[in-house]
């Protein structure tokens, strides 16, 4: 049962109690006509009357209070407290009013409904929430504006797009440390993501060294470079040496080409001390960074 009907069941059950003490102190030989008299009855549109009024006090959050201590064993007493509890309510044509003395006041005054640091500010229903997304520094970032009115992005306080509501556009973003999105009078910022540096590494295959034949190290793999970036198509990639590569995915097989006769053998090693050695270079380079890693391999060889 709700606070409510709690209070109005409480109110019917005093009237009634009233009631009830006047049978006892009338005695069990009662007679209506005795207790109250015809002219005086509560018409039934006052009995609707007070009950509206009862239930447009509850919505208001006024509580009335009704006290009778049944207790008393004083017939005298308990019929003066009875009588101040009748003239409580008094009922006229038109109108019904209640005693002050019987109603308690508002449960919170109306200036004290909401203390103003328990204000919530109400958004516009009609402008989607805005959440900043994480970007990508050196990068071309794709945002689609998912809303209803256009959305700005800044890139450390600098505008650097204008989404349209329901489009989508791509920009490029360089070391920019965070963006913010504006929208309707709403803005969220985030950090963005930093560009990983490229990883490049090789590894030597081919036999090396004083007992090397420089055949054998030409007919094999003589090193395998790898790269490991997080956006490897927006990589360049360059080699540098007498060989040849093959690329498969992020890795490239690399052959030497270097010496193709005895002849060439004797012209390359002329004047020169065994071990001889040939390298090759791979340099990546970030093409929107512009950040570049290069590596080198090398072998070495004694014999044709």
């Amino acid at each position: 049962m709700s606070k409510s009907k709690d209070v109005k069941f409480i109110i019917y059950q005093v009237l009634y109690i009233f009631v009830v003490c006047v049978i006892a102190l009338k005695g069990a030989n009662l007679d209506l006509s005795e207790v109250l008299s015809k002219d005086k009855v509560v018409e039934k549109t006052y009995a609707d009357s007070l009950k509206k009024y009862i239930d447009s006090i509850l919505a208001l959050g006024l509580v009335p209070r009704i006290e009778i201590d049944t207790t008393v064993k004083d017939l005298a007493e308990l019929q003066k407290r009875l009588e101040q509890l009748r003239n409580a309510v008094v009922l006229a044509p038109g109108q019904v009013v209640v005693s002050s003395t019987y109603l308690e006041g508002y449960v919170k005054k109306q200036d004290e409904v909401k203390k103003p640091e328990d204000v919530v500010e109400l958004k516009d229903p009609s402008v989607s929430p805005v959440v900043a997304q994480t970007l990508q520094q050196y990068r071309a970032n794709t945002v689609t504006n998912r809303g209803n009115m256009p959305l700005e992005i800044y890139a450390d306080g600098s505008l650097v797009a204008t989404v349209s509501a329901g489009s989508s556009q791509t920009f490029t973003l360089m070391g920019q440390k965070s963006v913010t999105f504006k929208s309707g009078g709403q803005s969220s910022t985030a950090s963005t993501r930093e560009n990983k540096l490229q990883v490049v590494s090789v590894q030597t295959l081919a036999p090396s060294g004083e007992e090397a034949s420089i055949r054998q190290i030409q007919s094999v793999t003589a090193w395998r470079g790898s790269i490991d970036d997080d956006f490897p198509d927006q990589l360049d990639v360059s080699f540098k040496g007498p060989i040849t590569v093959s690329q498969k995915g992020n890795s490239y097989d690399v052959k030497l080409n270097l010496i193709n006769s005895q002849a060439q053998f004797d012209k390359f090693t002329d004047g020169k001390d065994s071990p001889y050695s040939t390298s090759f270079t791979v340099t990546v380079t970030d093409k929107i960074s512009n950040k570049t890693v290069s590596r080198m391999g090398t072998v070495q060889f004694g014999k044709w």
